[in-house]
């Protein structure tokens, strides 16, 4: 390894900074945990809309009152848990002040996760959809084959009707030709064909009507076996849409958990980020000068104060100073002056001082000096 290459890597490695390092990282928390709070909307509308829409069926009132009343809910829950994670970090324990957050977030973000679980569920829930293809296929199919299988029916159903016809006409005919007594030979003789001729006729009766039975079965046999099939591809349907209906309610969660971590680690990453430029500040010598020199200058720069106008003595600046709540040495008043006159926001001519610089002007000249970002 060369010393070039080493040198970036040691740099890299021994002047971490966390609101460097993690800046992308809380961008990114912040947008997905945003997403999240849409994407939530978005499923838990359907749970609320079917509610909402059992006591008014307007569709548009029915819209505009779920995004309003899911929205709340997602601002409240985002607000609420983003005042909890604050409290809690700061606290780093469950203190009186960070339980009733904690109780009332947890309420919320209950009542908020399971409106997307519960819409979630119904959006991927085709249930009633696959159980009216069903029936719709079924009706279609056993119309169809009914179709088919009347004209067979309806054939025999005239077959039976003529045979009946035909058994009716002889048995008339045998009740005239027996009311005439006594009977002579042709009369018996026919008498005899008669009931043969009914008894065939009884027979060709039943065969039909063993023949429309047999039809019928047939029918009602093959919508039963479709029905078997379609009920087999039915669970199949429905197995997978329960498969579908975990992974949403799955996705759901990772949503919810999504908001809940952005929201969290976005009040982590300003804490520590906060804490970390603090510590680093605190040890710097020149950090700590120009907050007391930044805090002197406000001290002279008076809202009436104008370009060349004369300081006042050392004395009244310190007066001035002690009445602003800002105690310092005649030591710290002298090096401000000294490095004042050095950065050309205050002129000297003899033993008098003057402004020279404009308000705005002065006070980044002085961040500039110090190197303050």
């Amino acid at each position: 390894m060369k010393i070039e290459e080493f040198n970036k890597i040691n740099d890299r490695i021994t002047n971490r900074n966390f609101h460097k390092d993690y800046k992308m990282l809380n961008i990114i928390g912040i947008s997905l945990s945003i997403f999240g709070n849409l994407a939530s909307i978005f499923l838990a509308y359907f749970m609320l809309s079917k509610i909402i829409s059992g006591a008014n069926d307007n569709p548009i009132f029915v819209f505009i009152t779920s995004i309003v009343l899911l929205s709340g809910l997602e601002l409240l829950k985002r607000n609420v848990f983003d005042k909890f994670s604050f409290q809690y970090l700061r606290a780093k324990s469950f203190t009186k002040d960070v339980m009733p957050l904690f109780i009332l977030s947890l309420f919320i973000v209950s009542l908020s996760f399971y409106s997307s679980v519960k819409g979630a569920h119904e959006f991927a829930s085709k249930t009633v959809i696959i159980e009216k293809d069903k029936k719709e296929v079924m009706v279609k199919y056993a119309d169809s084959l009914t179709l088919l299988y009347n004209g067979r029916i309806t054939g025999i159903e005239n077959e039976m009707k003529l045979t009946k016809s035909k058994l009716e006409d002889k048995d008339k005919e045998q009740t005239e030709i027996e009311a005439i007594q006594p009977l002579n030979r042709s009369q018996k003789s026919r008498v005899k064909d008669l009931k043969d001729e009914r008894t065939t006729l009884r027979g060709d009766l039943v065969k039909l009507q063993s023949d429309e039975d047999l039809i019928k079965k047939e029918l009602a046999d093959k919508v039963k076996d479709k029905d078997k099939e379609a009920t087999i591809e039915t669970e199949n349907k429905k197995s997978d849409n329960s498969s579908n209906s975990l992974a949403f309610i799955i996705l759901s969660s990772i949503i919810e958990l999504t908001i809940l971590g952005g929201v969290y680690f976005h009040e982590y990453y300003e804490i520590r980020s906060h804490k970390e430029k603090k510590d680093l500040l605190e040890r710097d010598v020149n950090y700590q000068k120009w907050q007391l020199y930044d805090k002197i200058l406000k001290v002279i720069y008076t809202e009436d104060i104008k370009m060349s106008q004369k300081l006042a003595s050392s004395k009244a600046i310190i007066d001035m100073c002690k009445v602003n709540e800002l105690l310092i040495l005649p030591k710290d008043l002298t090096n401000f002056l000294k490095v004042m006159s050095g950065i050309g926001i205050i002129k000297t001519s003899g033993s008098a001082r003057y402004i020279n610089k404009e308000k705005d002007l002065a006070f980044e000249s002085l961040k500039k000096h110090f190197n303050i970002e």
